[in-house]
């Protein structure tokens, strides 16, 4: 018996495969022993059950469940078989698209937490007029909506946006590369001012997808500030910003857009939120 049938331990150390599963395998009909000792219920393997069990092993390796392992070793159509593995290779195909997915996601998070960190780390000493810089704006690539919106300054209205427009970037299979961006398509201080108020709520996105709702945004001179802290008191920033400009000969060249670098989607401790200020200028003539 020895020459032609292995033991239930023999099996589990040839195969790599535990004990407990091959009893399960047992329990279930998947592979059940060719011959089980009445005094004792050891459980030994024919040599053709080694193979199998080997097969198994990969399909299960693979992703195939128990019944899917089941209708495969019954099967005898190659053709099919070949079928079922293809299926299974565009699954994990799929599998490895998703995951990369996040890996991206988590590496954008990742980034901004530790750009975020670097500003953080200075904000006991911080002095917003420090922030202020005029830079040529980086071109990047954004997915966007634009609403006519009451009452901008209604949190639980702006945080719905921010999740809708992160959402629907998932749900066109956008690769999201950066932060949520909102532009006021209004004059500076028009969105503190009046009721009502055009916004763009955008997203970064990577920049080879063809999409028409993907759009180009940067490629400017800009004003740019940080705001470390609770929103509800940006406003200050905004009017020193509005000064500094002024100061250095510069005018407003086109609609405010702010770039939450860490925001409520990111933390929710209001006094660690960072915000950039980006303000489109040109030389006054």
């Amino acid at each position: 018996m020895k020459d032609k049938y292995y033991s239930i331990g023999r099996v589990s150390e040839i195969c790599n495969i535990p004990i407990k599963t091959l009893r399960y395998y047992d329990k279930i009909n998947v592979m059940v022993p060719s011959i089980r000792q009445e005094n004792n219920n050891y459980r030994y393997y024919s040599h053709d059950q080694m193979v199998r069990l080997f097969i198994i092993k990969r399909l299960r390796y693979l992703g195939f469940s128990l019944e899917e392992v089941r209708n495969i070793l019954k099967e005898d159509d190659i053709q099919k078989i070949e079928l079922i593995v293809t299926k299974k290779q565009n699954s994990i195909k799929d599998e490895i698209i998703e995951l990369n997915k996040k890996y991206e996601e988590a590496a954008t998070l990742n980034n901004k937490i530790k750009s975020a960190q670097r500003i953080l780390e200075d904000s006991n000493n911080y002095n917003v007029e420090s922030s202020f810089k005029l830079e040529k704006q980086r071109e990047v690539y954004v997915f966007g909506k634009t609403t006519m919106m009451q009452s901008y300054r209604n949190e639980k209205v702006s945080l719905e946006k921010w999740i809708d427009i992160i959402e629907s970037a998932k749900e066109r299979n956008l690769n999201i590369q950066g932060d949520i961006l909102v532009s006021y398509h209004t004059e500076m201080f028009g969105q503190f001012i009046h009721r009502d108020c055009e916004v763009e709520f955008s997203i970064v996105v990577e920049n080879d997808i063809k999409d028409v709702e993907v759009k180009k945004f940067g490629n400017f001179l800009a004003a740019n500030a940080i705001y470390v802290g609770d929103y509800s008191d940006i406003v200050h920033t905004y009017i020193s910003l509005k000064r500094w400009i002024e100061e250095n000969n510069l005018i407003v060249d086109g609609p405010v857009t702010e770039r939450f670098m860490l925001s409520p989607v990111d933390l929710p401790n209001t006094d660690r939120h960072i915000v950039k200020i980006i303000v489109p200028v040109k030389p006054r003539n």
